[in-house]
C-alpha cells in the first residue's frame, strides 16, 4: 500500500486550527532535523500505538512521530500532527 505524506493541512476543513497545525510541524521538523523521508520511514517501520482520538504514535530511533491515517482506494494518507524527539543524539 502507498504512503502520500500530507504536512499541508490548508485543504483540511474539519481541522479549525489546520493552518496552525502545518506550521507547527515544520517547525518541529526543522527544531528536530527530520525531513519527510524520515518521517515515512518511522511510519512504515516505527512501533505504533493508537490513541483514544485515533491517532497513532510511531516511534522510531529517537523520534516519534503522531499522525492521523486515512486509507482512500489503497493510499495511505498521513497527515501528521507533531514530532517529538524521544531521545536527545
Amino acid at each position: 500500500m502507498d504512503i502520500k505524506l500530507n504536512i499541508a493541512f490548508r485543504n483540511l476543513r474539519s481541522y479549525k486550527d489546520s493552518e496552525r497545525r502545518e506550521q507547527h510541524i515544520f517547525d518541529r521538523m526543522q527544531l528536530r532535523g527530520i525531513g519527510k523521508e524520515q518521517m515515512k520511514e518511522a511510519i512504515q517501520k516505527g512501533a505504533k500505538v493508537r490513541r483514544t482520538d485515533g491517532s497513532v504514535i510511531a516511534e522510531f530511533r529517537w523520534f516519534k512521530v503522531i499522525y492521523r491515517e486515512f486509507v482512500v482506494d489503497k493510499l495511505r494518507k498521513i497527515y501528521p500532527i507533531t514530532v517529538i524527539e524521544v531521545y536527545s543524539r
